[in-house]
């Protein structure tokens, strides 16, 4: 495994009120086997935005590691407040829209590969499904 420590690596995105937005990819799909695609650090400046856009064969898990962000998924559904210590999960296909807290936010964020279910897979999952809720 290849493991980023140097700082210089990363990639600062300036917003329109030098909002800084810092990225640091610790990890891509060609350094690591299985189902990750990227591991990232990303450190967002205090007021700061920044979309993940999501992709139809991807989920993204971020932990927060410091501060709070507001996390909206740009599709009409409810904003949630993120703080220490959360883990967010963005769907399949989902966009994060990130805006920081006042004292900014630093999060972990990983990329992973979706599997893909056939039919077979969904009418099994569903089955599963409907035996748990007919247990007494």
């Amino acid at each position: 495994m290849i493991v980023t420590t140097d700082s210089g690596s990363a990639m600062v995105l300036l917003g329109p009120n030098s909002e800084r937005v810092r990225v640091r990819s610790l990890a891509r799909r060609s350094m690591l086997a299985s189902a990750c695609e990227s591991f990232d650090h990303l450190r967002l400046s205090p007021g700061a935005h920044h979309v993940l856009t999501g992709r139809p064969d991807t989920e993204t898990v971020l932990h927060v590691l410091r501060g709070a962000a507001v996390v909206g998924q740009l599709s009409g559904k409810p904003d949630y407040l993120a703080s220490d210590g959360d883990l967010l999960l963005a769907r399949r296909g989902h966009a994060l829209h990130l805006e920081a807290g006042p004292l900014g936010v630093e999060l972990l964020c990983l990329t992973l590969a979706a599997p893909h279910r056939t039919a077979g897979t969904r009418a099994a999952l569903a089955r599963r499904r409907a035996e748990r809720r007919n247990r007494p």
